[in-house]
């Protein structure tokens, strides 16, 4: 449930050896989500350390805390507070626990994308630092993506690497356009971490992931979404559930490919809404296969995230494609 990560010194590629950012390391970091709602941003920060099987990552300041803890149980388990509001509360800490399991066990997840496969492209400047930029190709099926990643290195030397930029640009084939794109911005990077840093809070009564099931897993880490280097994520693979629980059939694989990409933006908006802390929460309905476009037509001409794939009461909608609770005023 997190991307396992080798300890193989690094290989050299066109006579630049692979950037090593070491087994330990604390970073800061912005996600920005460009086609997804109004341009969402959102801060996290990590901890990372490979060799005690560990990871912390949290959310919006510490709103929300997850720990990945690999040596837990039998197969490793995930620990989230997170603020959850619903019909009834608003802001509630709650506890939530994911365990591993013996095909998907619990690892410590990255802040950073597993280089292999990437090469050396060029040297360009970020943000007033001269940087080392790496670039990887994939494709599965209509989906290619490319992948760059924005480093330094102290002179003459091989590493420590360390981040600043991170970007994803997705093209679709069949659509011919892109139709994805995801930033990461690092800062703070430091190679040491403490060691009470990765310890959840104890005494406390942790309970599963709220339903539906199929979406415990980017629920419990959602940043693996987002460093990985595979074309189809975790939110992608749940807009088979979502056609089966909704029926929904496509008169094209054209339109199939386009309604896919709705969706995905559509549930990254929802999951990133919920972690802000925000006074009500998001859920997907059945019209979150839908355009941003389509729905201000809908609306009388604008789309924001209050009138977006978002719905504004206590049940769920059967006109917006985000269903959203919201505490009913006492």
């Amino acid at each position: 449930m997190a991307e396992e990560r080798t300890t193989d010194d690094a290989t050299p590629v066109g006579g630049r050896t692979v950037p090593d950012f070491g087994k330990m390391y604390h970073v800061k970091g912005e996600l920005t989500l460009p086609y997804s709602g109004d341009g969402i941003k959102e801060s996290f920060e990590v901890w990372y350390d490979l060799e005690g099987n560990r990871s912390r990552i949290d959310y919006h300041n510490s709103t929300v805390r997850t720990f990945l803890i690999g040596d837990d149980f039998d197969y490793g388990a995930i620990y989230q507070i997170t603020p959850v509001t619903t019909d009834t509360e608003i802001q509630a800490i709650k506890y939530f626990q994911l365990n591993g399991t013996k095909e998907d066990p619990i690892r410590p997840q990255a802040a950073l994308p597993d280089l292999q496969g990437f090469e050396f492209e060029k040297m360009e400047d970020y943000a007033g630092v001269q940087c080392e930029v790496w670039k990887k190709f994939t494709q599965a099926g209509h989906k290619k993506n490319t992948y760059r990643l924005w480093v330094t290195r102290p002179e003459g030397k091989d590493s420590p690497a360390v981040p600043y930029h991170y970007e994803m640009m997705g093209f679709n084939t069949l659509l011919e356009s892109h139709n994805d794109k995801y930033m990461i911005d690092y800062s703070d990077f430091s190679p040491r971490t403490e060691s009470d840093i990765f310890t959840p809070p104890g005494d406390m009564t942790y309970k599963e992931f709220p339903d539906p099931p199929e979406e415990h897993q980017i629920l419990a880490n959602p940043l693996q979404d987002y460093v990985h280097t595979s074309p189809v994520s975790h939110a992608h693979r749940l807009f088979g559930p979502f056609k089966e629980k909704f029926e929904r059939q496509y008169e094209s694989e054209k339109e199939h490919e386009e309604r896919e990409s709705y969706f995905v933006h559509t549930l990254r908006s929802v999951h990133s809404s919920n972690r802000a802390s925000l006074k009500y929460s998001c859920g997907i309905n059945p019209l979150a296969d839908r355009s941003r476009a389509e729905w201000a037509r809908m609306l009388g001409g604008s789309c924001t995230l209050q009138t977006e794939p978002v719905l504004h009461s206590a049940s769920v909608s059967m006109t917006s494609p985000i269903g959203q609770r919201q505490r009913r005023p006492g």
